[in-house]
């Protein structure tokens, strides 16, 4: 979910262009396709307003993933090893402000994708003034 001024712009949810082998990688995944979203909307953001500086902050709840990004140890998966390299690019050339890691609990979104998951979190976070 993308939001600008606490206001939600971008939303979505699919299966994973890949079949992968771990809840990380599926997680690394689906922040790369987030992420790339928001770059993109940062964009049409920049360009019909006089806005010049769109910071993009990601966050997961997968600490592994978060972890992952800031240690300079490399993951044992290869192919998962090439994903995080391009999250460390995007966060490096400032695409992405930064990724930050948040309980489970404080996912807003979740209820979007997950059965039974309450809205409340969801409607407090665009409703705020």
């Amino acid at each position: 979910m993308i939001l600008e001024k606490k206001c939600p712009i971008f939303w979505q949810s699919r299966r994973l262009k890949r079949v992968v082998n771990s809840t990380l990688a599926a997680e690394t995944m689906a922040l790369i396709e987030g992420a790339e979203a928001a770059v993109y909307m940062a964009g049409i953001i920049k360009q019909i307003t006089a806005v010049k500086d769109v910071k993009i902050r990601c966050l997961v709840d997968n600490k592994s993933l978060h972890e992952s990004l800031l240690s300079s140890k490399q993951v044992e998966n290869r192919r998962l090893r090439l994903d995080i390299s391009v999250l460390d690019d995007m966060i490096w050339r400032e695409e992405i402000k930064k990724v930050e890691w948040v309980q489970t609990s404080h996912q807003i979104a979740d209820c979007l994708t997950e059965k039974g998951v309450s809205s409340e979190k969801l409607r407090g976070a665009v409703s705020r003034n």
